[in-house]
């Protein structure tokens, strides 16, 4: 009989210098740390050499999934020591007889000892049964053995299929068609896999702290969560421990309580609880936690050319797309203003967009750059980007940069008093948020917004900007018109210049980028990547 469940649980963990500390907790623990973080090795100790070891399941990642069609019961006692401890007449040595003296790189192989362990299981409790009621006066219902928790769990993460166990073997069918019947042995990799989970989690000692290196590993997505909600419910006596670094399942686990797994020296762990942060979307924290590489927000959405580009180009960064430029600016400020987690190295990167360069000069102070061109797009357009495609497709880049230069100048002029506008707006904008909101009253209020719109010179703002735009084209500063020209769809419009289809352009340098002109197209858009461009190799 399985206790009930425990409002709070104590485990013990390791410390820098080999200090130990006890953490208390009424909730789950997640561990979320990087590839190279000690996160098996923890899993390990846990199991080898922590004060409550012997009360500690691991579930490896490094497991055979070989299921087979038959099984022979032996013993309860020996079935439960051989699985929990590798031997069936020991219980002890388990770095031995478990894993071969290397418990954190040792491939497991252990299914066959769980499925005898299981039918052992059910043979005992059948025999028990058989025995009570030969003594009982009236009819008595069988208890639920563990095979029968198993397969119930089963068929409630997997409601089109069903398992059929009988004859010492497990056969599983589409559900009501007894005609599509097939062996353990031909069941998917997930199918196995969730079994072996189900059944592990059912031979944990009683009260006892399971732990999960890779939890989600031969699991599809939509599985990971109903499964691991059941095994949580068939031991709701258990501490569950997982190990992790999917964004997906991390997200997934609502209740359980982030561990940040910072870094493993190779004798002991650098980690930290993690506080809820109200200001950061919870897949968002996981993912910067999850990452050994400086964090840089960036404009833009997956899959899109931009975020391409940046990924390809910024290969020592963990490039993140936030969509707009002011939740950039918020995911930034709230890492680095977050007392736990302001010592990562978090940085934004927005396109210039109109901005006036006192507010750049701000927003750096924040690690948030600006680029030096107008828009992202426009750094499929810089005259180093064009020279480098028109040279690759044996082209003559001098000619072709000329004619881009040409078209690009008329489009500009030919929308000279909107993108004017545009920028005058901006400014406005921008000086509007100077106002005094400390002022009371409503006529405080009404003199604050005066003396604010009484400083602002529409007709003077707009004439500076006119003749900023228009020493450009007088000038015909190629480099400066991209710093001032907001036009996304800029790259389609010269891909023709270039022999492209419209379109083309953006993605066939990034296919540049993806190659061994790397370094080509990283020295072509260093130079617009403003300040930022100081950090990037």
């Amino acid at each position: 009989m399985l206790s009930t469940i425990q409002t709070e649980r104590s485990i013990t963990l390791p410390r820098q210098g080999g200090n130990l500390e006890n953490v208390a907790t009424s909730r789950n623990l997640l561990f979320i740390g990087a590839n190279g973080s000690g996160k098996t090795r923890l899993g390990a100790w846990l199991e080898m050499k922590s004060p409550e070891r012997a009360k500690v399941l691991r579930i490896s990642a490094q497991k055979s999934l070989s299921m087979p069609d038959t099984t022979t019961p032996i013993s309860i006692e020996l079935a439960e020591r051989n699985l929990l401890f590798g031997s069936p007449t020991e219980n002890t040595n388990k770095s031995f007889h478990r894993w071969q003296n290397k418990p954190a790189t040792a491939f497991l192989n252990d299914y066959e000892k769980l499925m005898v362990y299981l039918f052992s299981d059910e043979t005992e409790e059948n025999a028990k049964y058989k025995v009570a009621q030969r003594s009982a006066t009236s009819k008595i219902e069988p208890s639920l053995t563990k095979l029968d928790r198993v397969k119930q769990a089963w068929e409630r993460v997997l409601p089109h299929r069903e398992l059929v166990i009988g004859g010492l073997r497990i056969q599983t069918q589409v559900r009501g068609d007894a005609t599509k019947l097939y062996n353990s042995s031909e069941m998917s990799d997930g199918e196995r896999v969730i079994f072996y989970l189900l059944g592990q989690c059912l031979a944990a000692p009683k009260d006892g702290i399971v732990v999960i290196d890779e939890p989600e590993l031969h699991l599809h997505k939509s599985v990971q969560a109903p499964l691991w909600a059941e095994v949580e419910k068939l031991r709701p006596d258990c501490l569950f421990v997982y190990l992790t670094h999917d964004v997906d399942f991390a997200v997934a686990q609502e209740g359980a309580q982030r561990v940040w797994l910072k870094s493993f020296d190779g004798s002991s762990w650098d980690w930290e609880i993690v506080a809820d942060n109200q200001n950061l979307p919870e897949d968002l924290l996981i993912e910067v936690l999850g990452s050994r590489k400086p964090v840089v927000f960036v404009e833009g959405v997956n899959g899109s050319h931009d975020v391409s580009l940046y990924r390809e180009i910024l290969t020592d960064f963990l490039v993140i797309p936030r969509g707009s430029c002011d939740q950039v600016i918020q995911s930034v400020k709230a890492l680095r203003g977050s007392p736990q987690l302001h010592h990562l190295q978090v940085f934004g990167l927005i396109d210039r967009d109109r901005r006036p360069q006192l507010e750049i000069s701000f927003l750096e102070r924040d690690g948030i750059f600006t680029l030096a061109v107008a828009e992202v797009e426009n750094l499929f357009c810089t005259e180093e980007v064009l020279r480098l495609v028109s040279t690759r497709l044996a082209r003559d880049p001098t000619s072709d940069f000329q004619a881009i230069v040409h078209h690009v100048f008329r489009q500009l002029s030919s929308e000279l008093e909107k993108q004017i506008s545009l920028r005058t707006v901006a400014e406005i904008k921008f000086l509007l948020n100077n106002f005094d909101a400390s002022a009371k009253g409503a006529a405080g209020l009404a003199s604050a917004l005066h003396r604010l719109t009484q400083g602002i010179d529409v007709p003077a703002l707009y004439a500076s900007f006119e003749a900023e735009f228009r020493d450009v084209i007088s000038s015909r500063d190629y480099r400066l018109l991209l710093g001032l020209y907001n036009r996304k769809s800029l790259p389609t419009q010269i891909c023709a210049a270039l022999g492209l289809k419209q379109g083309e352009l953006a993605e066939l340098v990034i296919r540049l980028a993806r190659t061994s002109e790397r370094p080509s197209v990283l020295a072509a858009i260093k130079p617009y990547l403003g300040p930022f461009a100081d950090m990037v190799t």
